[in-house]
């Protein structure tokens, strides 16, 4: 049986343990400048864990829900977000901070009917996502400005603009320890190209049946919010399932995607990323997620900006809380700031 990578310590829900402070290294008291977040080219960050590697590493704050025209999640609202990068190698990391009083992680969850035999999938029920924006070569004065890039064209991007973007999603790609690419054009708002049978979430919910396709391989006894191919058996739907208290995930993760040899063949599937949920504070205010991203510089693919022959790339970040249907919830964005790469 495979253990979770996920863990219930007192009060923190983590994928890979850790703790560690951070503080913004960008402000002076001055008026505002345009942010600059300058990569650590010496720090070597841990491919496991979400505060190993990033303490010396400076900072920057970038506010997101600041404004309606980058948008404003009614339960983010306005905050900073901590953001950190370095580049190893062929390698962009790039880490993230941002307060969130819930973690949801039961998107779309099954439970058993109190009405009889059927399942239900609560359709209600989302996760926390967080978006990272490139701006691209030929995105010219708009870069990564996504009030003016997509926001005015309802998410698709403006006539003949592309835009790089990798999506962090707290129940279908944290759990496979990875984050999905997109590429935006006028056209809308497409996933990278897949390879064949290359995907880290599959739904789990036979619509014909109407219960899942699959259980854990404990059956009923089994209570996590993250349901691995590797674990799982065919639903029996005559088990002992209760009503009050049976449910199951909404989504099998595939596991072995992170470390297979081929995942560079799927464009959709070039960008790792781990997660942390901290709810050791005080209070609702002072829970957080961290996210680490990482992508090879260049990888080759045509729906991904190359950033190993650039010096800096503007970029945006924007982040929801339970999110059930891609931008139905309102998400707190951020105005552009560079990375400086070189």
């Amino acid at each position: 049986m495979r253990k979770f990578n996920i863990f219930l310590l007192g009060c923190m829900i983590i994928l890979f343990a850790g703790c560690g402070g951070d503080n913004g290294t960008d402000g002076d008291g001055e008026k505002p400048k345009p942010i600059r977040l300058v990569v650590d080219t010496q720090a070597v960050p841990s491919p496991a864990d979400v505060n190993v590697g990033w303490t010396s590493v400076d900072s920057v704050l970038v506010e997101i829900g600041g404004s309606s025209l980058y948008g404003i999640n009614n339960n983010l609202g306005k905050q900073n977000v901590t953001v950190k990068a370095i580049k190893r190698s062929d390698t962009l990391f790039l880490r993230v901070k941002w307060h969130d009083a819930t973690a949801n992680i039961w998107g779309l969850y099954l439970d058993k009917s109190s009405y009889g035999l059927d399942w239900d999938s609560a359709t209600y029920e989302g996760e926390d996502k967080f978006f990272v924006l490139f701006g691209t070569q030929n995105t010219d004065t708009m870069g990564a400005n996504c009030a003016a890039l997509c926001h005015a064209t309802t998410h698709y991007t403006a006539s003949g603009k592309t835009a790089d973007v990798w999506k962090w999603m707290a129940t279908t790609t944290a759990p496979g320890f990875m984050a999905e690419d997109e590429w935006w054009t006028s056209s809308g708002r497409s996933l990278d190209a897949t390879a064949l049978n290359t995907f880290v979430y599959r739904r789990n919910w036979n619509s014909l049946n109407q219960y899942p396709y699959w259980m854990h391989e404990t059956g009923v006894a089994f209570d996590g919010p993250f349901l691995y191919l590797e674990d799982t058996a065919t639903f029996n739907p005559s088990l002992a399932w209760d009503t009050l208290t049976s449910r199951l995930p909404g989504y099998a993760i595939d596991s072995t995607i992170r470390n297979s040899a081929t995942r560079g063949q799927s464009s959709r599937w070039d960008v790792a990323a781990i997660s942390e949920y901290d709810s050791s504070g005080a209070s609702y205010s002072e829970f957080t997620w961290t996210v680490v991203f990482s992508r090879a510089l260049n990888t080759g693919h045509a729906e991904d900006i190359n950033l190993g022959t650039l010096d800096s790339v503007q970029v945006s970040i924007a982040a929801t809380n339970d999110d059930y249907a891609e931008w139905n919830i309102a998400h707190s964005g951020s105005k552009p700031f560079w990375i400086i790469l070189q």
